[in-house]
């Protein structure tokens, strides 16, 4: 019921990562999206939030793969599970249980920095449009996952219709923008890009430098 992506971006200021999804259920930003310093993770389909909350912390210890393979295997409806992300050592990493309602899938791109998953889809363009439109996309990594959601939405997304949606992103220099979630709306990535634009034309009064404050 759900599609996401997890990304892994390198610049100068160093490493950020950012997550993003949207489903026809309330408030998904409080079940999928689990996200720090260290990686990021999206756990959904039937969704057991232990498996982002547990696997995020581990990640200072574990590669993504050897966190989430290990808190699989002592799930015992992990064929129920979908979980998928990436490390800050370039890990990648992409589970879907063969008890997932169809249409589902997942992606896997190390080599670009980018998972992506989805269960109860229409098919597998949305997973196709994730990818292309992060890759051809412009603007900061909120705006870029925005944009995703959309497409994804735009492909067929979720086959129920879409109920809410979020996008979070963990970087160098974090503003207040980086979480935002919309937990019940006819029309959730919509207001997500209204959300953020809001938020964004009010940086200066959200930014660290100015206000000193600490998201992190």
């Amino acid at each position: 019921m759900t599609f996401s992506i997890c990304v892994r971006e390198e610049s100068d200021e160093g490493t950020s990562f950012g997550v993003a999804v949207a489903t026809d259920a309330p408030a998904v930003g409080a079940l999928a999206p689990c996200i720090s310093h260290d990686g990021v993770i999206s756990t959904q389909s039937f969704v057991n939030v232990r498996l982002g909350r547990r696997g995020v912390a581990l990640l200072p210890d574990l590669a993504v793969d050897d966190a989430l393979d290990g808190l699989l295997e002592q799930d015992d409806h992990s064929d129920l599970r979908q979980v998928h992300g990436l490390d800050a050592r370039g890990n990648a990493y992409a589970f879907s249980g063969d008890g997932c309602d169809d249409w589902f899938g997942h992606r896997v791109h190390e080599e670009r920095g980018v998972t992506i998953a989805g269960n109860m889809l229409v098919g597998e363009e949305t997973l196709d449009a994730l990818v292309e439109t992060f890759a051809e996309s412009d603007g900061d990594l909120v705006s870029r996952l925005v944009d995703t959601l959309a497409a994804g939405k735009e492909a067929g997304g979720d086959k129920r219709g879409h109920t809410s949606a979020v996008v979070r992103v963990k970087a160098p220099k974090t503003t207040a923008y980086h979480d935002l979630r919309v937990d019940a709306h006819d029309e959730p990535i919509a207001e997500l890009r209204r959300v953020y634009e809001t938020a964004k034309n009010a940086s200066g009064g959200f930014s660290e430098e100015s206000k000193e404050r600490i998201f992190d």
